[in-house]
Parts: structure tokens; C-alpha cells; sequence
């Protein structure tokens, strides 16, 4: 119990300062697309830790080619793929591994739109794939993990507040058959920077994996929209917790990370 209360308190003192593998903000928006609007965006992110002595544990991590799919298949439904790219992993020892990221298939679905004092309201269920190797440096569990979050967004005049709740079914791939519930909590501010750039900040923090303490993570980032292409980069810091991972590396146990994604959106009717 005092270890659940902890977690809370973290994510109340730090709410300006990530797990459905999103490679940018962690925290969903509860509205969708919309029918026949899609976003399109491939990018980086560069994680490092200091585990030591841990000759067989990556200190750093490279993601290259991270790709994100979102579609609008309705006006209240989107069905996303999210892509971990190409893995490049540096061990203490100096030596490196490859891998494969492991690909997330998710539908989010909008219940109620934004009205008033009413926030929007929506869920989102994600399915990892399992493809990226759990043997030698660990960059993955091979495991099919699930994923279901409630998602909460508000805006306070032009500010924009996100609150996402849930839990994931996590494999372990430790042991044949085992499994770990883990709850998480996202909450997020988006602030308008000039006319067309935003600001965020953001948190998010999971607890429930056994042997292991909770994790909260801070995200800072920036939106650049020119000419119809975003630019969002953005970096990461753990606040609370230690470096150990349970299954995947860099899965919130990352002393600080950064990254950049390029998105563009466009309109396109593919499900009539």
C-alpha cells in the first residue's frame, strides 16, 4: 500500500516536468482522427543508463527508423501501428547487439466528445508483437504483451490536459507461461508556443512488476509545424525508481533519453 501511495504522490508533485510503445508522448489524446485522416511519421530516439559492473547489460540504446501509422478508419475510431525501428544497443563491455523493435497494434475508440465541463473520453487497446529477442542483451522479452487504457483530455482555455489509466498484461520471458498485471497512469499539459508550436510536459509511471519498484518518468518536448510537416522532438528523465528492467531494456529505466519524430498528416478515405 505505501508503495502504490508513493507512486501517486510522485505523479501529483511532478505534473509539469512513458507504455504502449508510443514513441513520442506517451499520454493518448482521447479524441480520434477522424474518418479518412491519417498521420504518417518516422524518427530516432537515443536512451542512456549506467549499470555497472554489468558487462552484459546495454548502457545505451539507439532507435532508428522508429515508424508511427495512424489511420481514422471512423469519425470515432483510429486503428494505429507503431514501429520500435532498428535496435542498436551498447554494452558495458564495449561490444554491440542488433535487433529488430517489436511492432504495436492498437485501436483507440472515442465515447464522448469534449463538451463544457465534460472532458472527452475514450479507450484504447494495444497488442506488442513479439519479434524483438530477449537472449544475450535482453532489447526485448518475446513475449505478446496487452494493453488497455483509459484516456481522459480537457481543455482549460488554450491549455490542453491529458489523464491516461490503465494496466498491461505483460509476459515474462523468464519463465514459460508466467505473466505480471502492471498498472500505469500518464498525465500530460500541451501549451501553445507562438502560433503554430506547442510545448509538453509529461509523466508517466507503471507499477506491478515483481521484484522490482516503480518507475515514473518526466517528457519534455516541442512541436514545430511548418509547411504541413511537424517536427516533435523531446526528452525524457527518470524521476522516480531504479535502472533495473524487467523484460524489455530502456523500458522506463533510462537515465534520460532524447528524440525526434517528423509527422505528416493527410486526408485519405480507405475504409468507405
Amino acid at each position: 500500500m505505501n508503495r502504490i501511495a508513493g507512486f501517486i504522490i510522485g505523479a501529483l508533485i511532478f505534473p509539469l516536468l512513458v507504455f504502449g510503445q508510443r514513441p513520442m508522448m506517451m499520454t493518448q489524446h482521447a479524441s480520434t482522427l477522424g474518418k479518412g485522416h491519417h498521420e504518417l511519421g518516422i524518427g530516432f530516439e537515443y536512451l542512456e543508463k549506467h549499470v555497472s559492473p554489468s558487462p552484459d547489460v546495454p548502457q545505451s540504446m539507439l532507435r532508428l527508423f522508429v515508424v508511427a501509422i495512424h489511420q481514422g478508419i471512423a469519425e470515432n475510431v483510429d486503428f494505429d501501428l507503431d514501429w520500435r525501428g532498428r535496435l542498436i544497443a551498447q554494452l558495458d563491455d564495449g561490444k554491440r547487439e542488433f535487433d529488430w523493435g517489436d511492432l504495436t497494434v492498437s485501436t483507440k475508440i472515442n465515447f464522448f466528445r469534449e463538451r463544457g465541463y465534460v472532458p472527452s473520453v475514450g479507450v484504447r487497446n494495444a497488442v506488442k508483437l513479439p519479434n524483438t529477442t530477449y537472449a544475450l542483451a535482453r532489447l526485448g522479452s518475446n513475449q505478446m504483451d496487452f494493453h488497455s487504457h483509459v484516456l481522459l483530455s480537457k481543455h482549460v482555455g488554450n491549455i490542453q490536459t491529458r489523464l491516461n489509466l490503465g494496466f498491461s498484461i505483460i509476459g515474462d520471458p523468464r519463465s514459460a507461461g508466467e505473466q505480471d498485471d502492471v498498472y500505469s497512469l500518464g498525465a500530460a499539459v500541451l501549451l501553445p508556443f507562438r502560433e503554430t508550436h506547442r510545448l509538453f510536459f509529461e509523466l508517466h509511471g507503471f507499477t506491478g512488476y515483481e521484484d522490482h519498484d516503480d518507475k515514473l518518468v518526466g517528457r519534455l518536448g516541442l512541436f514545430l509545424n511548418t509547411g504541413g510537416i511537424e517536427y516533435r522532438l523531446f526528452s525524457s528523465i527518470r524521476i522516480l525508481g531504479n535502472n533495473r528492467d524487467f523484460a524489455t531494456a530502456f523500458e522506463g529505466s533510462e537515465n534520460w533519453s532524447v528524440g525526434i519524430m517528423v509527422t505528416r498528416a493527410f486526408k485519405l478515405h480507405l475504409f468507405d
